[in-house]
């Protein structure tokens, strides 16, 4: 992670060097030797982290508000670094990779925003020889494709650029809360090859009864979610998964070719593993998902406000901390479903008399709305 040491520093805010504005310093509430600078590039919101180190002041990004790419966030540290006496850092000359806004790489709330009405989803793409040939093979369809792992995320922007692709989006979601929200009877198909099994933690498993209930509404009736797996507990749980079904249609093959061989399905052939598929056919048309939350605030003054956690039996609400400056106060928050929770901050203006989510708001899950109602209620009273 891009980071650098200061023995010393001079550093007065607001100030603005090209694309960079590094907006306020907020110290927090119960550390005083911590704080967050509150920076944006462009219109991309992020923060730092500026805390002691045994060695003087130490900077880094504060992982829930990254910027991608990455050379966003070396850049701005290298701003900062002008300003400082340095001790130490990691801060390399950029290299092309780091530092190229793909048009193909969507954030969350692009989801909300975009109309995809028919299209392609694959779910931990990894390598990418999957969904390439799958954007190759559906030039004029919409390909989504979902993963956590940069390198592999970088390694497929590079791959839509070289080959040409114009119909292959890439995202960095939990893909449990993507189904959320994208569109009832929106999809020609799912696919999700190899998943990490997770089999001493299933509640981190992308595969569940509540992922499988929101992967039917959103597939087109009789279109399907293909599970391909080597691991034989997870294959058994999904295949309960499908038995559970109210209305249920669902084919299971085994150690059957692909077209497609990925390097881990490679590897588990060498190794004489034993491939598991199951077919999960949708089979009627679902209704229309409603999305009616704003995620706005109403101003109130606070001049105080103390760390608390609200937990409600389908949701909920954590003040993690509290960070001040002369104006403002600046909420870190974790807020939503139990599994998949989602990290926010909110900055509430004294001086422009305003109370908003700092960058985009949550997506709109029922469990993250739930939360926005309680928040309110929090910062309201």
């Amino acid at each position: 992670m891009p980071h650098f040491i200061a023995t010393n520093h001079n550093l007065t805010f607001p100030f603005t060097e090209g694309d960079y504005t590094f907006h306020a310093e907020f110290i927090h509430q119960d550390f005083k030797d911590q704080s967050l600078i509150f920076t944006t590039f462009k219109d991309e919101p992020f923060f730092i982290i500026k805390t002691t180190h045994k060695n003087g002041t130490l900077f880094k990004a504060h992982k829930a508000t990254k910027p991608n790419p990455i050379g966003i966030l070396k850049d701005a540290l290298m701003l900062l670094n002008k300003h400082c006496d340095t001790h130490s850092h990691n801060l390399s000359k950029n290299t092309p990779k780091q530092c190229v806004l793909s048009p193909y790489f969507l954030k969350s709330n692009d989801f909300i925003c975009k109309d995809f009405d028919s299209y392609f989803l694959e779910i931990g793409f990894g390598s990418g020889r999957h969904i390439l040939n799958l954007a190759k093979e559906n030039p004029t369809t919409p390909i989504i494709g979902v993963e956590i792992h940069t390198p592999s995320i970088e390694q497929v922007l590079r791959q839509i650029e070289i080959l040409g692709l114009n119909n292959l989006y890439i995202t960095k979601l939990d893909a449990r809360i993507l189904t959320n929200i994208l569109k009832s009877n929106s999809a020609k198909g799912i696919f999700l090859h190899f998943p990490v099994p997770w089999n001493k933690k299933p509640h981190r498993r992308v595969l569940t009864k509540e992922f499988l209930h929101q992967a039917l509404r959103i597939l087109k009736p009789d279109h399907i979610l293909h599970l391909r797996t080597d691991d034989e507990e997870y294959f058994q749980d999904a295949l309960k998964l499908a038995l559970d079904e109210k209305q249920s249609n669902f084919k299971v093959q085994k150690n059957l070719s692909q077209k497609i061989v990925s390097k881990y399905e490679a590897r588990w052939l060498k190794q004489q593993k034993n491939i598991y598929d199951i077919y999960y056919t949708s089979l009627k048309m679902d209704s229309t998902l409603e999305f009616n939350e704003d995620f706005s605030f109403p101003y109130t003054y606070i001049t105080k406000l103390q760390k608390q956690k609200y937990v409600e039996n389908d949701f909920f609400v954590h003040i993690n901390a509290i960070y001040t400056n002369n104006n403002c106060i600046l909420i870190n928050v974790n807020l939503g479903d139990f599994n998949w929770p989602t990290t926010k901050f909110i900055l509430i203006d004294h001086q422009k008399k305003q109370t908003f989510f700092v960058g985009n708001p949550p997506l709109p899950t029922l469990c993250n709305i739930k939360a926005h109602q309680k928040l309110k209620a929090i910062l309201g009273g």
